[in-house]
């Protein structure tokens, strides 16, 4: 009669051991699905951070290609703003006045003289071009050979404009280029300078044309005819 009580508080002992391991079983199980879920929601976030931080990476690089690109582009625009490089070019043309008596030499040119004082000109696509003239007046009649008498073309000779030179007179001194001074025909001699002309369109060659205006001889009834004469200014 006492055994039965035994098998049954056996039983109970072992159901409820049995019980506790189902429950340990179950919750290690349930406590490793959300460590589990996690560990790969944060792979995942890393995952796509790297992708963010990579892009991120991507663009600033493309960003800092454009940029140089950029700033190369505006590096060459400001080459191109600043013309050519100076060049000499030689000449070598004679002009005779026969009834004044004037002989004129023009010895040489210089192309994309750099003035700081006509950057803005050279910016726009215009130029500084410099002519080296020798002058040798008659000796019969009084007056004056001037730069003034020498004016430039860049439009194939439908337009002549005077020389500028006093406007960059100091950085012709500075650069080596002594500026051609009126000449004095009662003076006699050689003289020898430099003049400036200040182009709004830059050219592949110009055309530079020599004027003397006619003249009455004073106490006589003689007209000294006017006289001119033209020569091209080659490219650099």
């Amino acid at each position: 009669m006492q055994t039965t009580p035994l098998k049954t508080t056996i039983r109970s002992v072992l159901a409820a051991a049995a019980a506790a391991g189902i429950a340990l079983t179950a919750s290690a199980c349930g406590s490793a699905t959300p460590e589990g879920s996690a560990a790969e929601e944060s792979v995942v976030a890393d995952d796509t951070g790297a992708d963010d931080t990579a892009a991120e990476g991507a663009g600033s690089r493309e960003d800092a290609a454009e940029a140089d690109g950029a700033s190369g582009g505006d590096s060459d625009e400001a080459a191109s703003s600043a013309g050519g490089e100076k060049t000499e070019v030689q000449i070598g043309e004679t002009i005779e006045d026969p009834d004044m008596g004037d002989t004129l030499e023009v010895l040489s040119a210089v192309r994309d003289f750099p003035s700081e004082e006509e950057a803005d000109l050279i910016a726009d696509g215009g130029e500084v071009v410099l002519l080296e003239v020798s002058v040798s007046p008659g000796e019969e009649y009084g007056g004056l050979v001037s730069m003034n008498n020498f004016k430039i073309s860049w439009d194939d000779g439908v337009d002549f404009w005077g020389s500028k030179t006093r406007m960059i007179e100091d950085e012709l001194d500075d650069a080596g280029y002594p500026v051609f001074e009126d000449v004095s025909r009662r003076d006699g001699g050689e003289h020898t300078g430099w003049m400036a002309f200040l182009v709004d369109e830059r050219a592949d060659t110009y055309r530079v044309n020599y004027e003397r205006r006619g003249a009455e001889v004073i106490g006589s009834d003689d007209v000294i005819d006017p006289f001119e004469d033209q020569f091209e200014i080659p490219g650099s």
